[in-house]
């Protein structure tokens, strides 16, 4: 059976109070479910920035410049200069030789004989001084007999040796000079030290008046056998 509401029910006013009292309980419920929905969504976390550290650039060390090659020149072949040959300078013996000390005492040898000292007469040479007199017998005041050289000892030499020799006025040997040699060097100059230096002469006289001589002497070297 249906029953009919009357009209006069559906004719009333809306009441306020209700329709308040539903907007908050709705309003209520509404809140409860955003709460209750919450926990499900997980809640976005701010993190603090991270600080980053800053990059720090270290400057590369250059590498070291090589030295700059020097490129040595290469050598020149040059051809050596030939050797300088230098002539040795044949010394001529002075004509007058001035001995200023003594020759040393000769040396004892066993079995060497004394040179044998002859005074001898020379003939004069051509274009002599006029004022010096030649070929005069020359008159030995004082004549040592020279010393035997030792290496002529050693070595056997002998030979007779002529010297010329000009006197002075005082009848010392002013020259002394090699006219023969006796072919050994060292017996003519061991002759001709010891005349220069040891020997004397009575001077030849003319007028009365000492003058200037020129003779010969041949002096031999032997050994005793």
């Amino acid at each position: 059976m249906v029953r009919a509401i009357p009209s006069s029910q559906l004719r009333q006013p809306l009441d306020g109070v209700r329709i308040a009292g539903n907007t908050g309980a709705i309003a209520f419920n509404t809140v409860m479910l955003l709460l209750l929905l919450a926990p499900l969504s997980a809640p976005k976390l701010l993190l603090p920035p991270v600080d980053e550290d800053p990059i720090i650039q270290i400057p590369l060390r250059p590498k070291p410049v090589p030295p700059p090659v020097i490129e040595e020149p290469l050598p020149i072949n040059r051809k050596p200069a030939p050797p300088t040959v230098t002539q040795p300078v044949r010394q001529e013996q002075p004509p007058t030789i001035v001995v200023d000390h003594p020759d040393p005492a000769p040396t004892d040898f066993a079995g060497i004989e004394q040179p044998q000292i002859q005074v001898a007469k020379a003939d004069p040479p051509a274009g002599s001084d006029p004022g010096i007199q030649t070929g005069a017998s020359l008159q030995a005041l004082n004549n040592p007999a020279p010393p035997y050289p030792p290496q002529a000892v050693r070595d056997n030499l002998t030979g007779v040796v002529e010297l010329e020799i000009l006197v002075g006025v005082d009848g010392k040997p002013l020259d002394v000079s090699v006219v023969r040699s006796s072919g050994h060097r060292i017996l003519d100059q061991a002759a001709r030290r010891v005349v220069l230096s040891r020997w004397t002469f009575q001077p030849a006289m003319r007028d009365g008046q000492p003058v200037q001589a020129r003779g010969r002497v041949p002096i031999e070297f032997k050994l005793a056998q």
